[in-house]
């Protein structure tokens, strides 16, 4: 079990863990797509969702492999998520996490690349990607974002972050919080 910020402790499905008050315990096989709540980003993105999330916000995940932001959103108090992924696998993995959480009725997951056929406005948008990704899909996430509405993206290695920060300044984002762990950058 991997406790990542101060609510949200990521356990694997073989492992036994006893929940301690005011922790939130998301289940997980990790392995079967990226995002075991381990690396670095993964880590970075887990940490920014718990400072901004107040409840009842709609999420979308672009890249969303496992599934976990999406499904750490849910079980932190998301009302709903969404979320895309090239990969056939990481989307039934994605949608396999979110029945084992019991959020399934409140997630759905679609292969798509990124933003494209999306729509709706989103309180939160996940782009846990690499930096030439975050870079391409920057203009298209103001069209996403709901008023006051936020953006958590990583994936991002530190010598990268100037043009990803420059990137998102330039589709209209202005940086409000970054961190940095292991070579890894959040914004």
């Amino acid at each position: 079990p991997t406790p990542i910020g101060n609510r949200l402790v990521v356990c694997p499905t073989w492992e036994e863990y006893e929940q301690k008050p005011g922790q939130v315990v998301m289940r997980l096989d990790p392995g079967a797509a990226f995002g075991s709540g381990t690396h670095d980003s993964t880590r970075l993105c887990l940490e920014l969702l718990q400072e901004v999330l107040k409840g009842g916000e709609q999420v979308l995940d672009l890249g969303c492999g496992s599934g976990i932001l999406a499904v750490a959103a849910l079980l932190l108090g998301a009302k709903s998520a969404r979320g895309s992924d090239i990969d056939e696998v990481a989307v039934r993995i994605a949608g396999e996490h979110a029945a084992l959480n019991a959020v399934a009725d409140r997630a759905r997951f679609a292969v798509g690349d990124l933003a494209k056929g999306i729509t709706g406005r989103y309180d939160v948008i996940f782009a846990n990607i690499v930096a030439d990704i975050i870079v391409r899909l920057a203009p298209d996430l103001p069209g996403l974002l709901a008023p006051g509405g936020v953006v958590i993206t990583s994936g991002i290695i530190d010598t990268r972050a100037p043009e990803v920060e420059a990137a998102l300044q330039n589709a209209g984002l202005r940086i409000a919080s970054r961190r940095d762990s292991g070579g890894w950058v959040g914004l």
